[in-house]
């Protein structure tokens, strides 16, 4: 909202209140440096004379007088005048293309009377304002430097605001926005639009000096993390609406972090829907706040009447306040009444997230005009052009104001400027306010003091809640363990007493603590949700000593719960407030060795909290089957005589005994246990349907999984609220689970209730609250698929609940869950299954750095037949570069590699694969249609020398398999050897001549196992088989038998035949037939040749093959 109207504006000669000379010297532009330290050091300075005055607000002059520029330019501009006061001690106004800035306060050492600075703004068709135009100081400089910029966005920059002439332009480019304000930050300044675009503008001293812009957009991959950061995604600006029109922008500070690292300050963007865009360096992040400040409202008792999907809610101004703003907002719901209610609301931004704190009711004087704001620390002060108004945060104080526009005066503008709040009218110039002090024992409460569950303290008192009638200090007296210490620290924070708080809390836990704070809180708040109602009389438990703090006052069910609410977050808010939040570390939980997130055990209790909340509403409003689960969830309590189950605490006897005589009634007990609340789902799900009806069993069902349903809902939707960076827990498994229970409840209800269901509707209701179920319970189970040694668990949790909607037909429900929570296997059976392909490349381009394609590659190369051909023409042809790169990891499937690059590209490029694969081929027959494809596409090819050993090991291949083929058929069947058989290597076909005994090899056999060395490729390996291949050949001849005759015996023996053989066939003897001496040392003919006569026929035959070989001729006739 802009007050810079001047209109009614009257003469500046009329009556004004006379200045002091004292607060007023002149200044001289030697010392303008100086007037920024002097402001920035101190607001305490003497009073100037009182302007307007009531018995809370003074408003008094502040500061030089205003320049003779200046008054004349307020009185005479023809157009709007917009100002602006700056923390560096300097104001400026702006009317039409022309900024006159002068000093607010005189320097120490005055010469000259108060001058303004006049420059001229670039030439717009719009109107300037002083949003777009800041002074700043740069290093070691003596006058301001300023930066003015025009709604279409030319910068333009004066190194100093004495010299006019001298300044320099630069455009922004930013495609027809129009600009809207401009911010200082740490390291330049922030120009943002109308529609949120925010620019960061750094001046640059090399040279002629000048400035940079440069458009802050998101970082690169930003966009992968749209569903875990973001709550609704926007690149560049918002669209130009109402809802996205710019209210204002605050720079938060940086802070120490937990992990004591310096973080970066913050921009945070607010625009009227209210939706907050928060940028921490290189993260963006944007959140829409409509929901929550509406359910703020609410609970607040300021909602207007109607539907709260129905209210309008509008951020009127924007603050920044600690590590969070302040929003001043407006809410009205036009359809049901034109009444507009104010609210100053309390935003806390850590983690990067965005939770509504606390939020206080404002009275304004008056509706006409939209009210800013000035967070002061005692109270907030609106203003508007014709008011200031001091409100405050608690009920019974009255608000104050004053009442400018009866005087004929305006506010123009307002700032808090050193922590002094000063205002600019239209008559008096700068003004000072003060707040009378009220002098109460007490400091008046803080707009940021009251958590959400009670907008402010009066609200607090006027509630139920038993906390504030217990003494502090009676507690501390009395408490020996650190729990009852904890409680009686809250207790002081309660009641306002932060000393005493922080003295209890400095001697309960120091720096180092370990994890007794963290076991110490989250008792502490176990208890408080455990307690049993104050006034009640039936709760009178013999013997309890015990402090409650979140016991109530209230008999109704729904106000106890509401009062446990309230001081649930009465406690959260005190862990902040003294900064306990952030030392909140990890714990132990159960019996097992694993560590938790201390604040997301607390996360889970108030969202056992919501659950129980919500059951309460279901059973007041008449749920079925409810009572049945209570009743059976305290039958087990009195069978199992008040003990509790693994963990748990049991029901004490004197409330057994009241549920026994019917003082108490189950829901009593049941929702006084809020920690245990989940029994209650437990018992809900394990409610067995009607066996002989199957209409009522579909009854049964829905009524079952529709409480379920808004029970897990509500705990769901508050824990979104619960901003942490620990991730969440998994749940807790087995038998006893309530992750068990909810998987049984829906499978029956979707595989047998569903399914037996004769009425069409009844069924149809059914799945579609079994399918909301299903998607809270494998929201509930996610945190399982993060750990290596549960993910399994989850996957198969993940199938059962989608599986029964494939059975039941319900195969589009099936794939939105499936997509959903990632389950591409399944998307990839329904999309085939359906014939639908291009909706599975669809999901494949959706989902194509999630790994989907790998999946739809190996699930489609699993099945056979059509399937694999789809993969090969389809998915494969369409995404040719993933299915490459997964082929070549996939080493159990060359085939499939092999085949794809025989379609997608050239016949030789295929060969090499193929050449490759055939060695290794199942069977004989595989490997020779391998070898034959290799040797195939290098002749379907033009000749190439690169591929000439890919060739020689096909050729290679095919021979050595006709070599197989060829054995003699009692070697085949000694061996077990057919048609199925796999390709032999060579030197297992040698082996297997070798090693024969068969009487039935002759000495083409053996010439056969003497081709077969040619494949053996290390020359000594060869040497020694061939060596191997005559011995072997010279024992299979009967010696024994051996006439006297040599000559004769060249003719009988194998041996001597396979020499012949070989020479008659052209083969090199010298190269074939090992020495004469290998033969006669060899080990396996150590006992042939010790025979004289043996050793004679064989020396004699080499002598002849000697001879043929020199050429002589030999007569062995």
């Amino acid at each position: 909202m802009e007050f810079s109207s001047t209109g009614g504006m009257r003469s500046p000669f009329s009556p004004r209140v006379r200045q002091s000379i004292a607060g007023r010297r002149p200044i001289g532009l030697a010392s303008s440096k100086k007037i920024q330290n002097n402001f920035m050091q101190s607001v305490d300075q003497p009073a100037g004379d009182v302007i307007y005055k009531t018995p809370l607000i003074t408003i008094e002059t502040f500061g030089m007088p205003l320049p003779v520029m200046v008054t004349e330019t307020l009185t005479f501009a023809s157009g709007d005048v917009s100002v602006r006061m700056a923390p560096c001690g300097w104001c400026w106004v702006v009317a039409g293309r022309k900024v006159l800035a002068w000093p607010r306060e005189a320097a120490a050492a005055p010469s000259a009377p108060t001058a303004a600075r006049e420059l001229t703004l670039p030439q717009t068709d719009l109107a300037h304002k002083a949003d777009l135009v800041m002074l700043f100081y740069e290093e070691d400089a003596q006058m301001p430097s300023c930066i003015g910029v025009s709604p279409e966005g030319v910068v333009r920059y004066w190194a100093s605001v004495g010299t006019e002439g001298a300044y320099s332009d630069v455009s922004c480019e930013l495609a027809g926005q129009e600009c809207d304000r401009l911010t200082e930050a740490k390291d330049g300044l922030l120009l943002a639009t109308t529609t949120c675009t925010l620019v960061k503008i750094t001046t640059c001293k090399e040279g002629r000096p000048g400035v940079v812009c440069q458009t802050m957009r998101p970082p690169s991959g930003w966009l992968g993390g749209i569903g875990r950061r973001v709550s609704l995604l926007f690149f560049g600006s918002m669209p130009a609406h109402a809802d996205t029109k710019l209210v204002g922008v605050v720079v938060l500070p940086g802070w120490e972090s937990a992990e004591g690292t310096e973080n970066s300050e913050c921009v945070v963007l607010v625009a009227g829907g209210p939706l907050l865009q928060l940028w921490c360096g290189a993260e963006v992040h944007e959140h829409h706040l409509r929901r929550p400040l509406s359910e703020a409202f609410a609970r607040a008792h300021l909602a207007p009447q109607g539907d709260l999907n129905s209210l309008e809610i509008m951020a009127l101004d924007v603050h920044a306040h600690g590590r969070g703003v302040l929003l001043l907002l407006a809410a009205a719901n036009v359809a049901r009444s034109p009444d507009v209610r104010y609210a100053l609301a309390h935003v806390s931004l850590e983690g990067a997230g965005a939770r509504v704190v606390s939020l206080c009711a404002l009275r304004v004087p008056r509706d006409d005009e939209a009210p800013r704001c000035l967070p002061l620390p005692a109270r907030p002060l609106l203003y508007a052009p014709a008011y200031v108004a001091a409100v405050s945060p608690a009920a019974s104080d009255k608000s104050e104001y004053v009442d400018l526009a009866s005087e004929g005066d305006r506010v123009l503008g307002a700032a808090l400027c050193g922590g002094a709040p000063l205002l600019f009218s239209r008559k008096h110039g700068v003004l000072l306010l003060r707040l009378a002090d009220p002098a109460l024992p007490h400091r008046p409460p803080s707009i940021c003091d009251s958590p959400m569950g009670s907008p402010c303290p009066s609200d607090m008192y006027e509630g139920n809640l038993s906390l504030y009638e217990i003494d502090p200090h009676e507690v501390s007296a009395m408490s020996t363990d650190a729990v009852g210490k904890l409680k009686s620290a809250f207790l002081f924070h309660v009641r306002g007493d932060a000393a005493a708080a922080a003295r209890a809390l400095a001697e309960l836990f120091p720096r180092e603590h370990g994890d007794a704070l963290d076991r110490t809180a989250l008792a502490l708040a176990a208890d408080m949700l455990d307690d049993a109602p104050a006034g009640d009389p039936r709760w009178k438990l013999r013997g309890a000593s015990r402090v409650s703090l979140g016991s109530s006052c209230a008999l109704h069910g729904a106000a106890q719960l509401r009062d446990k609410q309230r001081a649930f977050s009465l406690f959260l808010d005190f862990l902040r407030a003294h900064r306990l939040w952030r030392r909140l570390s990890t714990l132990t939980k159960g019996r097992s060795d694993t560590r938790v997130s201390t604040q997301w055990e607390l996360c889970a209790l108030a969202a056992r909290l919501a659950g129980a909340r919500a059951l309460q509403r279901l059973h007041r409003a008449g749920a079925p089957l409810l009572d049945a689960a209570l009743h059976q969830v305290t039958a087990n309590a009195d069978n199992e005589g008040g003990e509790g189950g693994e963990g748990e605490e049991g029901e004490e006897a004197e409330v057994l005994e009241a549920l026994r005589s019917g003082a108490l009634s189950p829901a009593d007990v049941v929702f006084r246990r809020v920690t245990r609340i989940e029994r209650v789902l437990r018992a809900l799900s394990a409610l067995a349907p009607p066996a002989h009806d199957a209409r009522a069993a579909a009854h049964h069902a829905l009524s079952v999984v529709s409480t379920l349903t808004t029970v897990l809902g509500e705990m769901h939707a508050c824990r979104a609220q619960w901003m942490s960076t620990a991730p969440r827990p998994a749940p807790p498994l087995g038998p006893r689970s309530t992750l068990s229970a909810l998987a049984l409840a829906h499978s029956r209800a979707v595989s047998q209730c569903a399914h037996k269901c004769p009425d069409a509707s009844l069924r149809a209701q059914l799945l579609e609250a079994a399918g909301a179920l299903a998607d809270l319970l494998l929201t509930e189970a996610a945190p399982l698929a993060h750990s290596s040694n549960t993910d399994h668990l989850y996957e198969k949790l993940r199938r059962d609940t989608i599986q029964p909607y494939i059975d039941e037909g319900q195969t589009e429900r099936a794939a939105v869950l499936a997509e959903k929570f990632k389950d591409f296997d399944l998307l990839v059976e329904l999309c085939v299954m359906r014939g639908d392909m291009d909706r599975l490349y669809g999901y494949i381009d959706k989902y194509k750095e999630e790994g989907i394609a790998e999946k739809a590659f190996a699930w489609l190369w699993s099945r056979d037949g059509a399937a694999r051909a789809q993969l090969l023409r389809g998915v494969c042809a369409r995404h040719g570069g993933r299915a490459d790169a997964w082929l070549a990891t996939r080493t159990k499937i060359r085939t499939l590699r092999a085949l794809r690059r025989l379609c997608a590209e050239p016949p030789a490029r295929a060969a090499p694969l193929y050449a490759d694969l055939a060695p290794g081929a199942p069977t004989l027959d595989r490997a020779v249609t391998f070898a034959s494809i290799a040797k195939l596409c290098l002749l379907a090819s033009e000749p190439d020398a690169q591929y000439s050993e890919t060739m020689r090991r096909a050729e290679s291949t095919l021979s050595l398999a006709e070599q197989q083929r060829t054995l003699p058929r009692v070697l085949c069947l000694h061996h077990g050897l057919d048609e199925n058989s796999r390709l032999l290597e060579p030197e297992e076909l040698l082996q297997i001549y070798i090693d024969s005994e068969s009487k039935c090899l002759n000495e083409y056999d053996f010439k056969k196992a003497l081709d077969l060395t040619d494949f053996v490729q290390d020359m000594e390996r060869r040497d020694e088989l061939r060596l191997r291949i005559w011995c072997a050949c010279l024992r299979r001849d009967d010696w024994a038998a051996a006439r006297e005759d040599a000559t004769d015996e060249l003719h009988s023996k194998m041996f001597f035949r396979l020499v012949d053989l070989v020479h008659v066939m052209g083969g090199d003897l010298e190269l074939l037939l090992p020495p004469l001496d290998d033969i006669l040392t060899a080990p396996e003919l150590a006992e042939l040749v010790s025979d004289p006569r043996i050793q004679f026929i064989i020396k004699y035959g080499y002598e002849c093959v000697e001879g043929m070989r020199n050429g002589d001729v030999v007569d062995v006739s």
